[in-house]
């Protein structure tokens, strides 16, 4: 063979190897898939999201772009096919999204628990209540007589549903309660982060999801609210997966929604939801279809004593102890405006 010719040979040689080079550079650097996910506030003021998101982002080379909001504007963004999928925990209203049409593979993944929690002083006397109605009771009188505040999430979520559902059991309806003096009734529409900071600053009560409360005392940023009712089986707090109708929208990310879905019932997805502890407590239980740990649920309530609910956790301590014994006691800080 002529030089000139190895010489061509040889160029062709590094050219062809050079675009190889490249194309396994694009493919091995491939721009992360997007996922769309409308959830509820708690699990993102819970830090729940940034704790199990970054493994599944890893493992799909993706990235989830969350909007935290209440479920009922979650359940909106999906009739819309604003969003891939939901993780919400309103049942009422996830039935009646699904019923419609508008969503599939309704999967429930975890629950946790409400609780009501109130100032130190609690003036209502919600600790000696016999149930979370009768704490709302209690609450009602001496809200009405002066005496006490509630700050209401009013804002479509689920902790809004269960909270209005409390209302109706003791005889207030929704137009009723929405009509409740702004003297102690509070109506901000805020997510649970910031109505859980508002109780600490004017000495109010509400009702909270407990992975979100801990998780704010674990930083110490509402050291005066403590747990004052808890332990009804009516409290219990349900979250589930539902994917956005992929045949009404086409522009849905359908496979990487199943993954997600797939990924967070698995018992991958599960054992971590289940590692997931703040303020020496385990924030979410994990209850997807045919998940079985192999070690004890841990957590501040008995749930064995529930129905549809796994035994084995530990005792129940006293409510305002298990609150304030690993707290440091702050300041109290300024009220807020309007307060």
């Amino acid at each position: 063979m002529k030089q000139s010719q190895m010489v061509v040979v040889a160029v062709a040689v590094v050219a062809i190897l050079a675009v190889s080079a490249a194309a396994a550079f694009v493919l091995t650097n491939e721009e992360p898939k997007k996922l769309r996910m409308a959830t509820t506030t708690s699990t993102q003021d819970s830090g729940l999201l940034d704790y199990i998101l970054p493994t599944f982002e890893s493992k799909y080379n993706c990235k989830v772009d969350v909007i935290a909001v209440g479920s009922g504007q979650a359940l909106e963004m999906g009739k819309r096919g604003d969003v891939d999928v939901l993780m919400v925990h309103s049942p009422a209203a996830e039935q009646i999204f699904v019923d419609g049409g508008h969503g599939t593979n309704r999967t429930q993944i975890m629950y946790n628990w409400f609780v009501i929690v109130g100032p130190d002083n609690d003036p209502a006397g919600t600790r000696n209540a016999t149930s979370a109605k009768d704490a709302f009771q209690r609450i009602y009188d001496n809200g009405t007589a002066g005496h006490a505040k509630f700050v209401s999430r009013s804002d479509g979520s689920g902790t809004y549903a269960k909270e209005l559902s409390i209302w109706s059991s003791i005889g207030y309806n929704n137009t009723t309660v929405a009509a409740f003096s702004n003297d102690w009734y509070k109506q901000p529409g805020r997510g649970m982060g910031e109505v859980l900071d508002m109780c600490e600053d004017m000495n109010a009560y509400t009702l909270s999801d407990d992975a979100t409360y801990y998780s704010r005392v674990d930083v110490a940023l509402i050291p005066h609210l403590n747990i004052t009712k808890q332990g009804d089986s009516a409290l219990k707090n349900q979250y589930s997966v539902i994917l956005v109708n992929s045949t009404t929208w086409h522009h849905i990310n359908k496979t990487l929604a199943k993954d997600f879905l797939d990924w967070i019932s698995s018992n991958a997805g599960q054992d971590l939801i289940k590692s997931y502890v703040k303020y020496g407590h385990q924030l979410f239980t994990p209850n997807a279809p045919g998940y079985a740990s192999a070690t004890a649920i841990t957590g501040f309530v008995d749930i064995g004593r529930f129905e549809d609910v796994t035994a084995g956790t530990s005792g129940v301590p006293d409510a305002k102890l298990m609150a304030k014994d690993m707290r440091a006691v702050a300041p109290r800080g300024e009220a807020m405006d309007g307060a």
